[in-house]
Order: C-alpha cells, then structure tokens, then sequence
C-alpha cells in the first residue's frame, strides 16, 4: 500500500512538471459583482435596486503567443433588490431580496496588449454558459423563469507575477423568464495561478 501511494505522489509530480513546461497555467480565483436583475408588468413592483454578489472558481489558461483561450468553472451568487409598494413581508418591509445562484463555464478568448517581465496586460472576451435559478421569486407572485442562459462578458485583466486581476462586464443574451429581464454585472476578480 504504501508502494502505491508513492506512485501515485511520484506521478503525481510527474505531471504537474510536464504542465509547467507546457504554454498552459492552472488556478483559482474569486471574486465581487454588481448585479441588477429587473423584472417588467408586474403592478406591485416600484423598481429595482443594485446589489453586491461573489463568484468563487478555478480555471485553464491556454497560452498561444499574443492570444489566449481560458475555459473556467465557477459558482456565481448575483443579488438584486427589488422594491414593492404592496407586499406582506411585515410591517414596514416592502424589499424582495432576488438571489440568482449558477453554476458558469465561460470560454474566453483574451489578447495580450501588453507583455513585461512581471507585467502583462490582457483584453478578452467570450460566452458564459449558466445554469441556476433565482430564489424569493413566491413573493413577486406568479413568475417562472429559465434554469439556462447564455451570457456574454467583456473585460480587460492584468497579470503580476501569479497574480491575475480582471475586470468585466456580462449580460445575458435572453431574459430569464417573461417577466424577469436578462442580467447583467459588473465583476471583480483576483486570481492566482497554481502552475
């Protein structure tokens, strides 16, 4: 037994050797989002109010020269605050916190502006594919909405050693339901990078 777990140590090493020489970087990341999620035709609804999200995941970076594809995997929690002028929430509650939780798998494609020793500047772009669903909808009444979407992100990035900072705009391509409007954020994200 203890042969084997060697082994499996020994290749395990192994690998992680060979992807250092390879153009290919593996990590981490998390970060903030500004999200509004706006609903339509519903009488009690006021308006909606911005709120702050967090997003938490790994991802691949494959390098090719100037260009670059980065594949992710990521658990996304978006919050939008939406305001009713009639709602039985308690005396003087008229807030409807929508919470939208996802699992998403982007794939973008970035370009290196920039390439330093320590620093590298990047702008990308690509889909998102998000699969969730919103929570607290009961209390807008009778609302249904999609568990998938596509997104689109924008943004720019920059990288310090292993460190990866990025900046992001992203919103859905259909709304997430008929009475509830595509989403759309505002990210903030540090990443680090393990290989």
């Amino acid at each position: 037994r203890m042969k084997k777990l060697l082994l499996a140590t020994l290749v395990c090493f192994w690998g992680i050797g060979i992807m250092a020489q390879l153009p290919v970087n593996l990590g981490i990341h998390g970060g903030i989002s500004s999200n509004r999620i706006k609903v339509r035709d519903l009488p009690t609804v006021i308006g909606t109010q911005a709120n702050t999200g967090f997003m938490l995941g790994g991802f691949m970076r494959l390098n090719l020269g100037k260009l670059y594809l980065e594949p992710s995997l990521n658990y996304s929690h978006k919050k939008s605050i939406v305001e009713q002028d009639q709602l039985s929430l308690g005396e003087d509650e008229n807030k409807v916190d929508l919470k939208l939780n996802t699992f998403d798998i982007p794939l973008m494609v970035g370009f290196q502006v920039l390439d330093l020793s320590i620093l590298r500047l990047r702008a990308f772009l690509g889909p998102v594919l998000s699969v969730g669903k919103i929570k607290n909808l009961k209390h807008l009444g009778d609302v249904s909405t999609d568990k998938t979407n596509w997104h689109g992100k924008i943004g720019v990035g920059a990288d310090i050693w292993k460190l990866t900072f990025d900046i992001d705009y992203e919103k859905a391509f259909k709304d997430l339901g008929h009475k509830i409007k595509a989403p759309r954020s505002f990210n903030f994200t540090l990443g680090l990078k393990i290989i």
